[in-house]
């Protein structure tokens, strides 16, 4: 899914919201990795650019005040879909993250008891997680799903055929260059979100950059990878537009 990095110097502190984080992460079931840093170099050393991520970041790192604010800038020119949340006592410098345009998604601050620090913490997990999930599925160009509360992602170029059984209500299966797989949809919700999908038949979906020819009169259309599928009557002239 996504890499939480968690930037505290304070060992019992780090601690603690270590537990919440890898506890939430383990009763969801999240694909989520967390990552520790307890020093500006250790931090550098553990970053790994990547278009999305959570950051839980403490302001004052032993002597430098503003070491958690130099890494969320850092962080914002690289990652632009960073969610930034600061876990600090310095309230007075919540004010510089408007100035240097970091757009935190939250500034906790540990004075506050330790439940309200943890549920604060939580939401933010959550919250980062649904827009990882949002923006996974807008993107036209990535083809999105989910099985149990593990979400999974394929270029939508090697998406072939979705295709749905009467043996197995509610389950659509996947066929892609890398993968074969089924998982709980709708065929339905799934043409509505892409646009280069096109439904062919009550239980086909195809990817309309992947077909390679149409019989016409047998109403049979072929896809790439030897895959073939029905076409209704009804869908048949659209099919056959494809390829003028």
């Amino acid at each position: 899914m996504f890499s939480i990095y968690l930037f505290e110097d304070n060992d019992g502190q780090r601690e603690y919201y270590k537990n919440i984080i890898n506890n939430i992460i383990m009763i969801n079931d999240y694909s989520i990795k967390l990552i520790e840093a307890n020093s500006v170099e250790t931090f550098k050393q553990m970053f790994v650019k990547q278009q999305y991520g959570l950051f839980f970041l403490d302001m004052e790192i032993g002597d430098d005040v503003k070491a958690g604010l130099k890494i969320a800038e850092n962080v914002r020119k690289s990652m632009q879909d960073a969610k930034i949340v600061f876990l600090t006592t310095h309230e007075e410098l919540s004010f510089l993250t408007l100035e240097r345009k970091i757009s935190p998604m939250d500034y906790i601050l540990k004075d506050n008891k330790l439940d309200f620090v943890k549920k604060r913490i939580i939401q933010d997990i959550e919250l980062a997680k649904n827009y990882y999930v949002n923006s996974l599925y807008q993107k036209e160009k990535i083809f999105g799903y989910k099985i149990g509360s593990k979400y999974f992602s394929v270029p939508m170029k090697e998406v072939v055929l979705l295709y749905t059984k009467k043996q197995f209500p509610g389950k659509v299966s996947l066929e892609a260059d890398s993968r074969s797989t089924s998982f709980p949809g709708n065929l339905n919700l799934l043409e509505s979100k892409y646009s280069n999908l096109l439904r062919v038949d009550k239980s086909y979906l195809i990817n309309k950059d992947r077909v390679v020819s149409y019989d016409l009169h047998r109403r049979i259309l072929y896809l790439d990878n030897n895959i073939q599928c029905n076409v209704s009557y009804r869908k048949s002239s659209e099919v056959s537009n494809l390829f003028k």
